[in-house]
């Protein structure tokens, strides 16, 4: 479970990046198609390249890989661990598993983020642990849960354009081809209006003691619906003068979320054929 305090520079950096009119068109000018030639074995894990997120014009190729095999998800592990070093938190660790998908991205070769969607099978989420009267009412509902955690970008990493990137393809995993209708995940209470701003997200229930990692807790859940609704308006401008664009306009768009959606179906049939 991603730490409760860990993300406060993530999120801080966010804000202050989203506040200052962090442009998109960088993002678009660079895009290439989403039919890239892929080479060995990144064509296993690779979702999507572009030549850069950033504005620099001799930063490498940008990437969005899924960690079906063990080199990318130690990425993601390290990157993981080396943030939570800087906060004081244990160690992390991640495994293989067709229930679990955990997105890294990269730029210049260089980790940039990661993001695992857990999809609740019946084994139950790591929310589950402080909030498991809320979230059993939403399974009672007929509600069918996904929980997004373990949450890390790298200091110099295009913040809005990272997360954004991520969150699409969990998107797409989790809700367009697993059927999940909505995100928990569990936040320091400092990063509920972000979540809720932003993302649309709702706080559940009271705060909590997380004793995985000694620090409050937050339970928050969005509908898939909502976060469908901000994709379809991605393409919008601010909401006003001096205000940012929509969060999701700095992820993808509706040709390159067809190409990625189908090279995740292709991920998932492979990992299904593998004995």
């Amino acid at each position: 479970m991603r730490s409760a305090h860990a993300t406060t520079t993530v999120f801080k950096s966010l804000v202050q990046t989203l506040r200052h009119g962090w442009r998109p068109g960088r993002r678009a000018a660079a895009a290439q198609s989403p039919e890239s030639t892929l080479m060995g074995d990144a064509a296993h894990s690779t979702l999507f390249m572009r030549s850069s997120l950033s504005p620099e014009p001799l930063r490498e190729g940008f990437k969005i890989r899924i960690a079906r095999r063990p080199s990318v998800l130690e990425d993601a592990v390290g990157l993981l661990n080396r943030r939570y070093r800087q906060r004081g938190y244990g160690s992390q660790t991640l495994t293989l598993s067709p229930e679990r998908m955990t997105i890294v991205a990269y730029e210049a070769r260089q980790v940039i983020g990661t993001l695992t969607v857990q999809l609740d099978t019946g084994h139950g989420l790591l929310s589950d642990e402080c909030f498991p009267d809320v979230l059993n009412g939403f399974r009672a509902s007929g509600a069918r849960l996904c929980e997004f955690t373990k949450l890390a970008t790298a200091p110099r990493a295009p913040t809005p354009a990272t997360l954004a990137s991520m969150f699409h393809v969990a998107f797409i995993f989790a809700h367009q081809l697993s059927g999940a209708t909505h995100i928990a995940i569990e936040v320091n209470p400092r990063h509920v209006s972000f979540y809720m701003r932003v993302l649309g997200f709702l706080p559940h229930g009271t705060p909590q003691s997380n004793p995985r990692v000694n620090a409050p807790g937050v339970l928050l859940i969005a509908d898939f619906q909502e976060i469908g609704r901000q994709l379809l308006g991605r393409e919008a401008p601010g909401s006003g003068a001096g205000e940012p664009p929509p969060f999701f306009s700095h992820s993808f768009s509706n040709a390159e979320e067809k190409g990625i959606r189908k090279r995740i179906e292709a991920a998932l049939r492979r990992m299904d054929d593998t004995p």
